[in-house]
């Protein structure tokens, strides 16, 4: 299997627009790996993990085509995860909707929008090339579904109620993924179904939103929280010598730079990601570009 990491930053990206804290300085000057923009990532370049508000971007910059991707799992509904906006702008062409998995909770704005241009198209009042056709497919937790040849099982996130945030056990016969962003520390019913499952992950994502330290919000976790949620996975049997941990969803509030948390990160046996990053995994074949 293979993740390649589209955007790696938190909810305003990085730098901050009108910031000028020492990390968002050091992105401006050094570049490369210090710029994150929103989060997005992609499975055997066929999966995407959410439509963030910086999907332009990584199309037009970062060799995204999201014509060859028509499957889409949401984690919620805040901009850098599920920017609809881009749903709703002409296309040319399209012989295939783009499927959409998502909340009921969090879905239910695009789903409402969707169902409107299909009717105005159905009754001859609507151009049909003048919006991305999309199917909203609603998730349920614990219930899992199939989307192509991977199983997919949302689990509840600790990230609001209100928009029913997912994390995603995505598994098939190359191997098996858990994606936990947006989320803090694990709510116990999640625990309890990844101990019953007995699922082994042969890769981990997990939201490193927050400063070392200063756990400031229940909805987020910093690198303290990330080790405790690895070990917690250890213990459970859902993580061996084998999985990959990676953090992800950085921003300015984890005061680091890529570099000083790539180093604190190795130290407890984990990668920081960054924009553009490709590892392969599985328990045949790993690889990290």
């Amino acid at each position: 299997m293979k993740i390649k990491y589209y955007g790696t930053g938190a909810g305003y990206g990085l730098p901050e627009v009108f910031c000028d804290c020492r990390i968002c300085r050091h992105a401006r000057e050094a570049g490369g790996k210090n710029i994150r923009t929103r989060s997005q990532a992609v499975l055997d370049g066929r999966l995407a993990i959410d439509l963030s508000v910086d999907t332009f971007h990584h199309s037009a910059f970062c060799g995204l085509d999201m014509r060859k991707i028509h499957h889409v799992l949401v984690t919620h509904n805040h901009h850098d995860h599920f920017f609809t906006t881009d749903l709703f702008s002409r296309v040319k062409n399209m012989t295939e909707p783009v499927h959409f998995y998502i909340s009921e909770a969090s879905g239910q704005g695009v789903r409402a929008l969707v169902e409107k241009y299909e009717a105005e198209i159905a009754a001859g009042k609507r151009d049909p090339h003048a919006w991305t056709r999309a199917v909203v497919h609603t998730l349920e937790y614990f219930k899992p579904v199939k989307i192509l040849d991977y199983t997919v099982t949302p689990l509840p996130a600790r990230h609001g109620k209100g928009l029913d945030p997912m994390i995603f056990v995505i598994q098939s016969e190359e191997g098996n993924v858990l994606w936990g962003h947006d989320t803090g520390k694990f709510y116990p019913e999640t625990a309890q179904w990844l101990k019953d499952s007995g699922i082994v992950f042969d890769f981990v994502s997990l939201d490193c939103t927050l400063r070392r330290g200063a756990q400031i919000t229940p909805s987020h976790m910093d690198l303290d929280w990330c080790i405790e949620m690895a070990e917690l996975l250890r213990c459970n049997g859902n993580a061996d010598e084998n999985t990959k941990f990676v953090l992800s969803h950085i921003g300015h509030l984890v005061d680091r730079t890529h570099d000083e948390l790539a180093r604190e990160a190795a130290e407890v046996g984990m990668i920081a990601a960054y924009d553009g990053m490709e590892i392969e995994f599985g328990r045949k074949k790993e690889k990290q570009k």
